[in-house]
């Protein structure tokens, strides 16, 4: 490929194991009954292609995010993209947890660049159900001076991103780039980019995630406190999680809070990945972190 990966966060390394062969074997099966078995569930034919080779990495939520980038900017033609895990209750959001760029030793890597996720920009992103256009980024009024700043050093002069969601629940931001020059996009570029993340990176992104947890790493920030001193996503608990989450923030165990409620250990599981989604907390111990100031 005509493209290299900048930069990529490593995920922690406590506790850091392959999924298990089974469930990988079973999300493939599924996907791929889901998005190759019917041609009418990817738009673009080549995008097929992509799930292709991101179903064999599907153990490695890093490894499909690095292929995916380095695809996408191969076959769109663009000189540079960037996408990672985030959530709209984070405080901020971290460029370039994957990132290719055209082999032009001129474009700029984008690593360092932090987003106030609560900026206009972002907040219109990630309500938007479909890509958004950003032809000019220095005369985008929607970005914060900061922002604009940050893009313009790094040599963006246009891009177009999604906010990728899954089962309705959100999962992660993509962009497209024209670096150094003015460029107009063309709409079935538009279309093949909007496609291949929706269609595509989304569900596969999710089940590579899901598989990880909760040893993928995360290119987002914790979230904020509200005004109350509770993180962002508290209210969205069910009164089940936030009895899980209470034994959470007192250091308990797995098995402790699977025991102390008289539920299975995979019950406790699912809550608290569901509890880690809704926090935007990349582990359980900043789980704990975050609540352990609100009892």
């Amino acid at each position: 490929m005509d493209t290299k990966n900048a930069t990529r966060e490593e995920a922690p390394r406590e506790g850091r194991m392959r999924p298990d062969p089974g469930e990988v074997l079973a999300e493939q099966r599924r996907l791929r009954a889901a998005l190759l078995d019917r041609r009418a569930a990817v738009d673009w034919p080549q995008a097929r292609e992509l799930a292709c080779h991101l179903l064999l990495r599907l153990d490695d939520a890093d490894a499909c995010w690095r292929f995916a980038t380095e695809w996408l900017c191969e076959h769109l033609d663009v000189d540079r993209v960037d996408g990672g895990y985030a959530h709209p209750g984070a405080a901020t959001y971290r460029l370039a947890h994957a990132q290719a760029r055209r082999e032009d030793p001129g474009i700029p890597s984008l690593e360092g660049i932090t987003v106030d996720n609560r900026g206009a920009a972002m907040l219109y992103l990630w309500a938007s159900q479909r890509a958004v256009v950003f032809d000019d980024i220095a005369q985008t009024a929607s970005f914060t001076p900061t922002l604009r700043a940050d893009l313009l050093r790094a040599g963006t002069r246009s891009k177009i991103a999604i906010a990728l969601w899954a089962d309705g629940r959100p999962l992660g931001l993509l962009c497209i780039d024209h670096v150094l020059r003015q460029r107009e996009w063309r709409q079935a570029l538009f279309e093949r980019f909007g496609g291949a993340a929706t269609q595509v990176l989304a569900p596969v992104l999710w089940a590579a995630a899901r598989l990880g947890e909760p040893r993928r790493s995360v290119a987002y920030e914790s979230p904020a406190a509200t005004p109350s001193g509770d993180p962002v996503g508290w209210s969205m608990l069910t009164p089940a999680e936030r009895r899980v989450a209470a034994l959470v923030a007192e250091g308990r165990s797995y098995k402790e809070i699977a025991r102390q409620l008289n539920r299975s250990f995979s019950t406790v599981d699912h809550q608290l990945r569901s509890i880690r989604e809704k926090l935007g907390a990349s582990s359980t111990a900043r789980v704990a972190a975050l609540l352990a100031g609100r009892r």
